[in-house]
């Protein structure tokens, strides 16, 4: 029983530098160092290299947690019976994620990372898993039955861009935002 303390400590210290690293990703991009993100973190470097051979690889963790909780969402949306719920609850997931991490994703888009971490983000936006939300919403006949259903995902993805999302941040509230776009989402899908 001994290990327990410590094996919870650790995964709080890697949460820790994870949620730094977001941070200094965000304002410095690529040029973010380990050691701007250990500063942060209140540990030392060292600790950052136990837990990540390298700053790549501190960056590509970064990438991963951001995908984990982008996919959680999307399975989320697509496990829900109701179409019209579907496409809400996706939409507040991913300005739920947004509102953390688009500083982030800016950065890592603007060419904070590599091309396989970018390939990573190509890959969840061409997920086409999302679809079946639509093919429910007009089996159901909630959805017009004419809609190009590779466009509605195309449409409610693109709805979700980080930039986007900084830009009109300054206008609106996230809850704002995301009841906005699901209301015109839904205008555009509705039978």
């Amino acid at each position: 029983m001994g290990h327990a303390p410590e094996r919870s400590d650790a995964r709080a210290n890697r949460q820790k530098i994870l949620d730094a690293a977001v941070e200094v990703i965000a304002e410095r991009g690529g040029s973010a160092e380990v050691k701007d993100v250990a500063e942060r973190a209140g540990v030392g470097v060292g600790t950052i290299y136990r837990n990540f051979a390298t700053r790549d690889d501190l960056f590509r963790a970064v990438v991963e947690e951001t995908l984990q909780r982008l996919y959680a969402v999307r399975d989320e949306a697509l496990a829900l019976d109701d179409p019209a719920e579907s496409v809400g609850v996706y939409v507040r997931g991913m300005f739920h994620i947004l509102e953390r991490w688009s500083p982030a994703l800016s950065a890592m888009i603007a060419g904070a990372f590599t091309e396989e971490m970018k390939d990573r983000f190509i890959e969840f936006t061409s997920d086409q898993r999302l679809e079946a939300i639509f093919h429910r919403g007009i089996a159901l006949g909630v959805f017009r039955k004419d809609i190009p259903v590779a466009l509605a995902r195309g449409f409610l993805v693109s709805t979700c861009d980080p930039l986007t999302y900084l830009a009109l941040r300054a206008s609106a509230t996230p809850e704002e935002m995301a009841a906005g776009y699901t209301d015109l989402i839904m205008r555009a899908l509705r039978a």
